[in-house]
This record gives C-alpha cells, sequence and structure tokens, in this order.
C-alpha cells in the first residue's frame, strides 16, 4: 500500500471517531447558515486529541513529511501537525454541514482528504487579502483593475461583497465569527491582493497584502481626494486545509467623515497610480541616524486623518503634516505661520483656487490648530465663526448643519496637504531638482520673485501631467454631505 493510501485510511478513521466526539458534545450537526467551527471556540482540542486516530494521524504526518515537521524548536517558523489536523477537521464540518450529510464516505470528506494532502505536498500556497472600502466605485461599475489589485463594486441587493470575500478566501466566515460585517456608508467596493508564495510565515506574506492594499489606498487619496475610508479587511488563503485561518479586521471608527467624495477608477488609471508610488519611493529622503523624518512625518499624519477620530484631531495631525511637508527639517523657525501660509499660496495657487483664498484658509485653519493644541478655550459662536470664513464651506450649513460645516473645512485642510505633498515630491526630482530634500535651499527669497515662482509651479504641474495625472494639481471638486444622494 502506497503512502498517500495510508494516510487516506488514516485520515479518514481520524474523522469518523473525531465526529462521534464532536457530535456527542452537540458539536455537529452544525446549523445550515454557520457550517463553520473552529478549535477553542466551538470544541477543545482535549475532545479529540486523546483519541486513539489523532495520535495516529499525527505520528503518520511527521513520518511523511519530515521537511514540514522534524525537528521544530531548531526552526523559527515551525509547523505542527495538530494545525492542520484541526483545519482538516473542520473543512471536513464545513463541507459535510453544506451537504446536510455528515457521513465519513462522503465525498465531502474525500475531498478534504484530497485536499490535506495538495496542501501538504505543495511547495507554495495562494494568500488573499480583501479590503471593503467606502466612497469608492469603478467608472463602468463593473469589476477592474488598476496595477495588482482588484476593485470590485458592491451589487445590487445584500451582502455580494461578503459572498465574493468567501469565494476568494475559503471558509472566510469564521473570520467574523458568526456576526457578518455590514457597514453602511456607500458606495462600497471590495479591494482584492493576492500573492502565491513559498514564505515559511504566512503571516509575514498577509502583511505584506495588507501593506499593499494600504498603499493604494494613500495614492488614491494623493491623486484623487477622494474620501475612501477602509471598514473591514479579511485575510486567509484559497483552501479549507491551511494553517493560516481566515482573520479579519475592523478598521470602523465613530463616523467623522461627514462629506463625501466618491473614487471611480479604471485600469487607465494603473499608469498614473504606477508613477506616483515609483515618485514616493524615488524621494531622496535621509533616515540613516533618524528616528523620524518630516517627509514620513507628512505622509503618515495625512494618511491616519482618515482613519477616525474627532474632526479637531484630524485638524491637528493635518496641520503637522502641513509643516513638515512645506517647513520640515528647516532650522529658522521665526514667522513660522506666515511663511507657511506663503508657502501655500505660492506653491499652490491656480485659476480656480486664488492665492488670497489659499493665504486666509490656512490663517484660519492654522489658527484654530494653535488654540486646540495649546489647550485654549474655544467657543461654539467663535468656532462658527472661523469655519464660516473658509472659502469652500457653503454658507448655509455654518448654521443648519454645522458638523457638515466643519467637514468641509477639515476636508479643505487635507486637500491643502494632498497638493503640498505632491507639489513637495514633483519639485524634488529631476536632474536639477528645484528644491531636493538633502541640503538647503532658500525657499522663501526664490518665491518672492515672479518669474521664479511661476517656475515652481509649473514644474510640478507639469511633472504630474507627465503622469497622467495633471487634475492631481487642482483644487478637488466639492464634497457632498454624506446623506446626500449625491455622488454615489
Amino acid at each position: 500500500m502506497s503512502e498517500q493510501s495510508k494516510l487516506r485510511r488514516t485520515a479518514r478513521a481520524f474523522i469518523a471517531s473525531a465526529f462521534q466526539a464532536l457530535e456527542a458534545d452537540h458539536v455537529i450537526p452544525t446549523p445550515s447558515f454557520h457550517p463553520y467551527v473552529a478549535v477553542g471556540r466551538d470544541y477543545f482540542g482535549d475532545d479529540v486529541m486523546p483519541l486513539a486516530e489523532y495520535v495516529a494521524l499525527e505520528s503518520q504526518l511527521r513520518e511523511t513529511y519530515p521537511e514540514r515537521f522534524s525537528e521544530p524548536l531548531k526552526r523559527r517558523h515551525t509547523e505542527f501537525p495538530s494545525i492542520y489536523i484541526f483545519s482538516f477537521l473542520e473543512a471536513c464540518v464545513a463541507r459535510c454541514s453544506s451537504d446536510h450529510r455528515f457521513d465519513v464516505d462522503s465525498p465531502s470528506v474525500d475531498e478534504s482528504i484530497d485536499e490535506l494532502i495538495a496542501v501538504l505536498e505543495a511547495s507554495s500556497y495562494e494568500v488573499v487579502c480583501c479590503r471593503h472600502v467606502s466612497h469608492l466605485a469603478t467608472a463602468s461599475g463593473n469589476e477592474e483593475v488598476v496595477g495588482d489589485i482588484t476593485i470590485v463594486p458592491e451589487p445590487e441587493g445584500f451582502g455580494g461583497l461578503n459572498d465574493r470575500i468567501q469565494r476568494e478566501i475559503r471558509g472566510a466566515a469564521r473570520g467574523w465569527n458568526r456576526d457578518d460585517p455590514r457597514p453602511y456608508d456607500p458606495p462600497h467596493s471590495l479591494l482584492i491582493a493576492r500573492e502565491t508564495t513559498d514564505v515559511a510565515d504566512p503571516y509575514a506574506a498577509v502583511e505584506r497584502l495588507s501593506q499593499r492594499l494600504e498603499r493604494f489606498l494613500f495614492i488614491s487619496r494623493l491623486l484623487t481626494a477622494g474620501t475612501v475610508q477602509s471598514t473591514y479587511e479579511v485575510s486567509g488563503t484559497t483552501t479549507l486545509v491551511t494553517r493560516l485561518s481566515p482573520h479579519m479586521r475592523d478598521f470602523r471608527e465613530p463616523r467623522t467623515m461627514l462629506v463625501r467624495r466618491t473614487v471611480r477608477l479604471s485600469a487607465a488609471d494603473s499608469a498614473a497610480y504606477e508613477a506616483l508610488g515609483k515618485l514616493i519611493d524615488a524621494a531622496d529622503v535621509k533616515r540613516e541616524g533618524m528616528v523620524a523624518t518630516s517627509f514620513d512625518v507628512a505622509l503618515g499624519k495625512f494618511n491616519r486623518s482618515y482613519r477616525g477620530g474627532s474632526p479637531f484631531e484630524n485638524l491637528v495631525d493635518l496641520a503637522t503634516a502641513l509643516e513638515a511637508t512645506f517647513l520640515g527639517g528647516e532650522k529658522e523657525t521665526e514667522g513660522l505661520t506666515l511663511r507657511l501660509r506663503t508657502r501655500v499660496a505660492a506653491l499652490l495657487a491656480t485659476d480656480e483656487d486664488s492665492a488670497q483664498s489659499l493665504f486666509s484658509d490656512v490663517g484660519q485653519l492654522y489658527g484654530l490648530r494653535s488654540k486646540l493644541v495649546h489647550g485654549g478655550q474655544i467657543r461654539e459662536r467663535d468656532l462658527r465663526r472661523i469655519i464660516g470664513r473658509i472659502s469652500t464651506v457653503p454658507a448655509d450649513d455654518v448654521e443648519s448643519k454645522f458638523g457638515v460645516a466643519l467637514g468641509h473645512a477639515i476636508d479643505r485642510m487635507r486637500d491643502i496637504v494632498r497638493r503640498a505633498i505632491l507639489a513637495r515630491l514633483c519639485l524634488s526630482v529631476g536632474s536639477e531638482p528645484l528644491w531636493p530634500f538633502a541640503g538647503e535651499t532658500l525657499v522663501d527669497a526664490i518665491l518672492t520673485d515672479d518669474i521664479r515662482r511661476g517656475e515652481w509651479r509649473l514644474r510640478w504641474h507639469s511633472h504630474l501631467a507627465s503622469m497622467g495625472a495633471s487634475d492631481s494639481a487642482l483644487r478637488s471638486r466639492s464634497a457632498v454631505d454624506f446623506l446626500s444622494p449625491e455622488d454615489h
């Protein structure tokens, strides 16, 4: 008898014995709406580990696959037979439950045995990360691929994106533990990243995919000014038998994004996304010996402003990001706010967004930020007056929908920071960069000259245009009230 035949017989005998133990504990049959069980939640390991059939299967797995299970204490990323045995048992339960037949000789058990052997004999495995996001859609309304990320718009009806997650990641419903995630902040889409890998640490592969999705969202925010937010993420493998159980990470925070600007993407955007990614990676920022750099602080604070928290915390983060972008690394602190306002007005002004508006808006928002940081008192009428002076805030909202008006004000600051980051990146590249990250540049003196100021603006606008992202240099279109039917 071949080794595989022996293993199949031993595995089937274990399932027969384990099913009896689980049935005695009323673990099986499972409810039809939730076929997934998990050790430590629905049953104890000690319910099946003392079984003679378990011991036999564990021993045979060690003998058949020594490259996985021998000398576990001598390897950094150790594998143990028990991980696969429990996963194999739970795969059998899930498949038998779906077929309404807990029979050890059923095709469901046959399929799970085949999968166990295939997984153990494979040198690689596929990891998938699915992130549910709000305020993002595709231009066509159909599934699109931008770069290496698949975008799936939410279909009509209920639960379509959760169903897609379960098709991508086998047993994904285990990740949300019988509590289906149901966020509502439309439009919704699913971002999917996948990787076939042979790394010994599957959690490292998951983290790599999650960071890839985070980077995609970061680039989306820089290029489009969209208010796209993460709601939850599920990661796992494409097999039910796995060493990596599906896991859900919840990003949901109390609602702080009271305005919406939907991102609509297509495959044609891939080039711009790739170009901006390369531009960020090419930034010549000195990190050796540094605990923190102004560039990294700016990017981190900008991105963090999308992750919840109070609007006032977001304002402080964004003000810090703006300082780090346009003043970071400079020793001169005299007239900091004035210098910052002047640089913003000089570099970001366009026909649709005048230097005067930029100068005034940064001044108003920075004044509010200073009171918040230094623990100053702010009266409601004073706050309304400050917010009402921001050029992009609808006057009616200040009186009737102040929360939304505050959202518009934070959105204005976020858009200024977004364009500042893009300008700073574009001005730092080229054979003769106008504003390199290294060294000292007499920025304020240069910007006093009308011709050179125009050259700097033209340089960063032209660089974005060469990437296919000319609109990213402009003030973003007006956001809408999050309850509005517009821009869905």
